[in-house]
């Protein structure tokens, strides 16, 4: 049952810290790396790195959701509520819609999540199994037969938004609802090349060309542990079969092992066959499943997904 005087206030309240305390006590004693992660969400969000949700009983906060933006999308990185994770998950949805966040989300992996999830569900999130892939780069050359490799310039993301957009898998527009419109993956192309959504790596992203214009690509960005992340690798659809998938990976790792870096990774949803097919073939292997929630207000081809 809800418990009256319960309010949601943005922004974080002074007595916020019991709260993180409260959730990192619920975590094994020997989950240090979480207890330390949790321990730093208080001064990122005064950093202004996170925005922050407060779930007040009366003038005493009684939870948290801390959360990012980019690009219009909101990942909640972070929450408490202490048994009124459906009243805390719903208003926070609506607070950040009314702000002009169209998608909202979630892994939902921290401490005591059952009751976000329930939540989540019966406010129609959608939920999408996703895996982590890794791979050691090796000294592979790539086989060219009827195309060309160039790297990456800024002059290209206009052929390469059309070759994402039109190429789009659609296991992944539940995941990522923006890419089903060219203005959406505009927007997502500006955010990478401004270093969004960590560093681009100009050097390690490549453009297929045939026939004098582009036809597949790969783009690439750095983590904060060194790794090379894959954000989205893609082929127009009437060159496929061709290669090019697999020669741009091998660029890849072949220029990423000539520069001594010691990881690639990506993620890819579970049932996008193909793209896994791919990776396997060129030796990445499964590092993690992982399930994410999706919320979003912009319609997509399958119908849409409904908000709060």
């Amino acid at each position: 049952m809800l418990k009256e005087g319960l309010k949601v206030a943005r922004g974080m309240a002074d007595d916020i810290g019991p709260v993180f305390a409260e959730a990192a006590r619920s975590l094994p004693i020997a989950d240090q790396a979480e207890r330390s992660y949790i321990s730093n969400l208080i001064e990122r969000a005064r950093q202004g790195d996170l925005g922050i949700y407060t779930l007040l009983l009366g003038a005493r906060s009684v939870g948290v959701i801390c959360y990012k933006t980019l690009d219009g999308d909101a990942e909640l990185v972070f929450g408490h509520a202490g048994g009124s994770e459906a009243y805390f998950l719903r208003s926070v949805a609506e607070g950040l819609f009314s702000e002009g966040i169209h998608t909202v989300r979630s892994n939902f992996n921290w401490p005591a999540p059952r009751g976000f999830i329930s939540a989540a569900r019966d406010m129609g999130f959608v939920v999408t199994e996703r895996m982590g892939m890794c791979l050691s780069p090796a000294p592979v050359k790539p086989a060219y037969d009827g195309f060309d490799i160039l790297p990456w310039k800024d002059d290209y993301a206009g052929e390469v938004c059309r070759i994402m957009y039109e190429s789009q898998a659609p296991a992944d527009i539940p995941v990522y609802p923006m890419l089903a419109r060219p203005e959406g993956v505009r927007a997502l192309m500006d955010s990478v090349m401004a270093g969004k959504h960590g560093r681009f790596l100009r050097g390690f992203s490549y453009v297929a060309w045939a026939g004098g214009r582009p036809v597949g690509f790969i783009i690439s960005t750095m983590l904060s542990d060194g790794s090379i992340l894959i954000l989205d690798l893609g082929v127009d659809r009437g060159h496929r079969k061709r290669g090019i998938g697999g020669a741009l990976l091998d660029r890849l790792s072949g220029d990423a092992y000539r520069e001594g870096h010691g990881l690639i990774v990506l993620a890819v949803t579970s049932n996008n066959y193909d793209a896994i097919r791919l990776y396997e073939r060129k030796g990445f292997k499964v590092n993690g499943y992982f399930r994410q929630h999706v919320l979003s207000k912009i319609a997509t081809p399958s119908g849409g997904t409904p908000s709060p």
